[in-house]
Parts: C-alpha cells; sequence; structure tokens
C-alpha cells in the first residue's frame, strides 16, 4: 500500500504556522488550497470577477499579515474567511463603487 501525497502536505494549521515565519512558500501552498474556494463563495456575492480577484489578494496578504495573530483555536479556513474585516468589507466597499460606477 502506497503513501497518499496528501498525506504529506503539510495541515492549514502547520500553513498559518509556517506563514507567521515568514515563510512564502507555505502562503503558495495555502493559496493554491483555499483560492478556488474562496473565489467560489465571493462570485456568488459580486459577479464582477475583478473586484473578486482583488478581494481573494487581499484575503491572502492579511493572511500574510495576520499569520501571527491566530491563535491556533478552530480551523484556519473559519479563520481565513472570518478575514470579514477583509473579505466582507472589501466585498461591500466593491459593492459601493460599482453602483457608483453604474450610476
Amino acid at each position: 500500500m502506497g503513501v497518499s501525497v496528501d498525506s504529506l502536505s503539510p495541515s492549514d494549521a502547520e500553513l498559518v504556522a509556517a506563514i507567521a515565519d515568514c515563510d512564502r512558500a507555505a502562503l503558495r501552498q495555502l493559496y493554491l488550497r483555499h483560492q478556488p474556494w474562496l473565489t467560489a463563495r465571493l462570485r456568488h456575492r459580486c459577479s464582477d470577477s475583478d473586484v473578486v480577484a482583488e478581494a481573494v489578494q487581499d484575503t491572502f496578504l492579511a493572511v500574510w499579515r495576520g499569520a501571527g495573530g491566530w491563535s491556533g483555536a478552530g480551523e484556519p479556513t473559519a479563520w481565513i474567511w472570518g478575514t470579514s474585516g477583509t473579505v466582507k468589507t472589501r466585498m461591500m466597499r466593491a459593492r459601493i463603487q460599482l453602483r457608483g460606477a453604474l450610476a
């Protein structure tokens, strides 16, 4: 029986801890792992792909800057999405800007 590649991958918690130590490879791995679902969730709230891409970028920038502040409690995915100070606020601002541009 072979070893699964997934079993060799670090957990999200391990990646966030590595990001807190300024490990860019860990950020890239976390991004590649979570960017698709985050993008999909944001597209349900905003159809402008540029706004969604910016919100995703801002989210992972916030992960980079705030990884040291993650308490280690709960799932990192909830912490990333909870990135509400970042993701939800950015989406709200983007919708306001979009409304203004379309008016």
